[in-house]
């Protein structure tokens, strides 16, 4: 069926070149509706085949809303997302819709939505309770609530409250953001955080995650846990047509030192902006569906600065100063629609610093044992806390392919259909720092995946090995701080 359906689709693009070229003949000419229809006609065709399939069951078809069009959705992550969604509706249909233990027990591991009209509590499950673990704060322990009010079709306004007490540091920090979601068409977000935490300040949502919104580590999302910070953070994010996305932010970090040696209490104010530009004419899709961010060809620039206040007395609590700048360029290359090439090349640097604290250096995304990143969007063997310099340039590529190594085994691949992937990435720093990681994966196309990596630092010519357990898939099944 599929052969079947590429040979109607070659042929119909060859009868449209075709009369697109006895239009230039005046004894040949045909009229631009029958152009139009042939086109219509090779895109119902892919739309049929290729479409997203609806289930008519709405926590069912939501798993879907991030599914890109073909050929990037043809993998093996979106066949076993179709199976478990085909499951879930014989069980919905044999059970009348009525919820079964096993759901039961899902809901009280990872939390429920309570409706109430125009509003809606949710509360999170039992996983969440130990939210976090580091060896300076030791375990966290605490509860996260979200409210939410439906303003209409993609809008709403949510309240995302965490509250944690740390056994290791015996502090007690809370973590709220108020989330504006407005103008849906143009993917609006205006977010608002606020309280006392040693994370990372800047909030990222399930769809941000999964979609790698942020080309590279936001401000103040740095792995050093050494700092207590008071923290408020005002961020926008704005689609400003098809092809290019804005995101900027101010955020303020009162730093005080949590370590048995004290570090020096500071500040920090900083601002970034980060543009996204993807060109029409390196994004041609072969349906009406646009190509998301994460799979298109773009080019990206973030901008970073650090500054004090005007008139704050320089004699008391110092500021950070520094500027940064950062531009990348990354896509998906599909050579067929069972393999495809993920890239990724950046160049950055600091464009001049009078203060530049353990805080503000340049980390890279770190994976953990097991996390919601894809191993595309972060390293599995290089240590946290390496930063990048004064200067820095990476390159980063993931080849994955339905029908490769251990995919194309009977006794593996086409068993449970799983699809594998070849791992690399590079890292050099203008200062003589050097790291290459390589690494092999299988999995579930992007919902879940699990990989080996091996890395290699050249300055301190130490390897390291990683077994890592990636399940972006989580982001899908999650509803908290989601525009739908």
């Amino acid at each position: 069926m599929r052969s079947t359906i590429r040979i109607a689709c070659l042929a119909l693009s060859f009868l449209a070149i075709t009369q697109g070229l006895e239009a230039q003949s005046p004894a040949l000419e045909t009229e631009p509706s029958q152009r139009d229809s042939l086109l219509q006609l090779q895109e119902q065709l892919i739309n049929e085949h290729y479409g997203r399939k609806r289930y008519e069951i709405k926590k069912i078809d939501r798993l879907f809303r991030y599914e890109p069009p073909y050929p990037y959705n043809h993998n093996r992550g979106y066949d076993f997302l179709h199976a478990f969604a085909e499951s879930q509706v014989r069980t919905h249909n044999e059970t009348q819709g009525k919820t079964t233990t096993l759901m039961r027990l899902i809901q009280w591991a990872t939390g429920t939505n309570f409706d109430f009209g125009k509003w809606q509590l949710g509360i999170d499950g039992i996983v969440d309770l130990i939210p976090d673990h580091n060896k300076v704060d030791g375990q966290w322990l605490g509860y996260e609530l979200q409210l939410v009010r439906h303003l209409g079709e993609g809008k709403s306004i949510r309240l995302r409250t965490s509250n944690n007490y740390t056994l290791r540091s015996h502090q007690w920090f809370t973590e709220n953001h108020l989330m504006l979601y407005y103008a849906p068409r143009l993917n609006g977000l205006i977010l608002l955080s606020g309280g006392r935490t040693s994370r990372g300040t800047t909030h990222l949502t399930p769809e941000e995650i999964y979609r790698d919104y942020y080309g590279t580590l936001p401000a103040t999302n740095s792995p050093v846990r050494d700092y207590e910070k008071l923290y408020l953070m005002l961020r926008n994010r704005l689609s400003l047509g098809s092809t290019i996305d804005l995101s900027t932010s101010l955020t303020f970090e009162d730093r005080k030192s949590q370590v048995s040696t004290p570090l020096p209490h500071h500040r920090a104010l900083v601002a970034e902006g980060q543009l996204l530009w993807a060109p029409s004419f390196l994004n041609r899709s072969y349906t009406s569906t646009s190509i998301p961010i994460g799979f298109r060809r773009e080019l990206g620039l973030v901008y970073k600065h650090a500054f004090r206040p005007e008139g704050i007395d320089k004699s008391k609590v110092p500021y950070s100063s520094y500027s940064s700048l950062e531009g990348f360029v990354r896509g998906c290359i599909p050579f067929t629609e069972d393999n495809k090439l993920e890239f990724k090349l950046s160049v950055g640097g600091y464009l001049s610093h009078a203060l530049r604290t353990a805080s503000d250096e340049k980390y890279f995304a770190h994976s953990s044992a097991v996390g919601r990143q894809s191993f595309r969007q972060a390293w599995a063997t290089m240590p946290l806390f390496f930063t990048g310099g004064e200067g820095w340039t990476t390159q980063e590529f993931t080849f994955s392919s339905n029908h490769f190594l251990l995919s194309r085994t009977r006794a593996f691949g086409e068993f449970l259909k799983m699809d594998d992937a070849l791992h690399a990435k590079n890292f050099i720093g203008f200062d003589g720092q050097a790291y290459t990681e390589a690494g092999y994966s299988v999995g579930w196309g992007e919902m879940m995946r699990l990989g080996l990596f091996a890395g290699f630092d050249y300055s301190k010519h130490k390897v390291g090995v990683a077994l890592r357990l990636s399940l972006p898939l989580f982001c899908l099944t999650s509803s908290w701080s989601e525009r739908h």
